[in-house]
């Protein structure tokens, strides 16, 4: 669980039962393309975002 840096968006990130990733995301900030401006962020989340040790597999 954590939120964008570029986006505001809050988010959490799972695996699938079949081993693929899915982000689920809400909240984000809409934008205006007449007064947007491009911003370079030095980091990927405002907060949260850490990864979860993954069990072991078994055999």
């Amino acid at each position: 669980l954590g939120r964008h840096t570029n986006d505001h968006m809050t988010s959490f990130n799972m695996k699938t039962p079949s081993g693929f990733d899915v982000e689920y995301g809400w909240g984000a900030r809409t934008v205006d393309d007449a007064t947007w401006q491009v911003v370079r962020h030095e980091k990927g989340s405002i907060w949260g975002h850490r990864p979860v040790p993954q069990p072991a597999a078994t055999s």
